[in-house]
């Protein structure tokens, strides 16, 4: 009886006994004063392998209390490194510095045009494997450049330069559609889907790259190095084909419903202009069979406002009102279809999804037009365009004062 008693005591407490195992604490952690934060990761093609440019905040730098937030030094540092592989460029890096690099905030990564142009799918293979960097941060290509120079240019409003490619490109995409904003994510994404190829913004040094690491750069009205969002890079699988134009790139992004903001003009009276901004924006995207073939039916419907007039236009009437909303709608439609015929006839690639949509619909049809056409079917592939524009205000006032400027 009593080994009984003793039996169910020590069950009793067997669990009490083990569970402090599973408490351990945190096994792995690392004190801050042991990490450098690597802000952004540039990677180039090297002769040997692979560039890795790392840019690395500098505590001291911004701390408020050393007089970073007044100015201070140089807040960033940068290192180069170049081996086979990148992850054996990445652990070069504690062959310099007392610090290990730690990849969790990861604004931008940079790939230099010669890279991208020769395939990116080694580079990403460590990224999406390594369990510390998050899969949220921007992706660009360093339009007719290296990734290391873009890294190494200081800009005088943002002190982190890291900061300030991710904010401008975030706020670029917001505004205007001129760009694209993708994460490593979403471009992973887009290289595995079936009917989609991915896209890129570009970012290009404007000046002197080797200027644009100094700090007298950051103290100059005009600086002589700047970093400008230039166009957005086309890729067929993980190669980059070509740039587009700001006008493709406007029309890709329509297509695809990814704008936010946009402005454009139209043809007013007497050879001015009327400036119209597109405030809100929303394509819905069809697949219709019409005798067993696939049709893609987009439809657009954009609000927005006058924001500014060149010549003597009087928007005092409805019936002008309406021309100008017949006049942007004209527009839209032709920026699409002048997006989907110059990119189809330029590089045959189908960066708007549609292969994507068909597939999703209808999987034996997307089956089917391969078959029939293969990577060409875009060059047969029926799409048709609508555009509603509704004007909703046009400032704070209706007629132009032009014509009442006295001699």
């Amino acid at each position: 009886m009593m080994m009984r008693q003793l039996r169910r005591a020590l069950c009793s407490l067997l669990p009490l006994v083990l569970l402090p195992m599973l408490l351990s604490g945190c096994w792995e952690r690392r004190e801050l004063n042991e990490l450098a934060f690597v802000l952004a990761l540039g990677i180039d093609k090297a002769e040997s392998g692979f560039k890795i440019t790392m840019q690395v905040v500098i505590p001291s730098a911004i701390s408020s209390q050393n007089g970073g937030a007044a100015g201070g030094g140089v807040p960033v540092a940068s290192y180069s490194f170049t081996a086979p592989t990148i992850y054996e460029s990445l652990r070069q890096f504690n062959m310099t510095v007392s610090r290990s690099a730690y990849m969790g905030h990861i604004r931008v990564l940079v790939i230099g045009e010669s890279l991208a142009r020769e395939g990116v799918s080694p580079m990403l293979d460590v990224l999406k494997r390594s369990r510390e960097p998050r899969m949220d941060f921007y992706v660009m290509v360093a339009k007719g450049g290296t990734a290391e120079e873009a890294l190494n240019v200081l800009s005088a409003l943002d002190r982190l330069p890291a900061n300030k490619l991710y904010n401008a490109l975030d706020k670029s995409y917001k505004v205007s559609a001129r760009t694209v904003a993708v994460t490593l994510d979403r471009f992973i994404e887009d290289l595995l889907y079936q009917g989609k190829n991915p896209v890129l913004t570009g970012v290009e040094v404007k000046g002197d790259p080797d200027a644009g690491g100094e700090k007298r750069n950051t103290e100059r009205t005009n600086p002589k190095t700047k970093l400008r969002y230039e166009s957005v890079a086309v890729f067929r699988k993980d190669k980059m084909l070509g740039w587009l134009s700001a006008e493709e790139v406007a029309g890709y992004n329509y297509i695809t419903d990814n704008v936010i903001k946009n402005t454009g003009h139209v043809d007013g009276d007497e050879d001015g202009l009327v400036v119209i901004e597109a405030l809100k924006s929303k394509t819905r995207r069809k697949v219709k069979f019409i005798e067993g073939e696939p049709h893609i039916y987009l439809d657009i419907e954009a609000l927005c406002n006058v924001e500014e007039v060149t010549g003597r236009d009087q928007l005092d009437e409805d019936k002008i009102i309406l021309d100008l909303e017949r006049k942007a709608e004209k527009r839209i439609v032709m920026r699409m279809k002048q997006s989907v015929e110059q990119i189809n006839d330029r590089f045959n690639v189908d960066i708007f999804g549609f292969g994507q949509s068909i597939f999703e619909a209808n999987p034996k049809a997307w089956t089917r037009l391969l078959e029939q056409s293969g990577g060409d079917y875009l060059k047969s592939l029926p799409v048709h365009y609508k555009a509603t524009v509704i004007i909703n205000r046009i400032g704070a006032i209706d007629n132009s004062f032009i014509d009442q400027i006295k001699e």
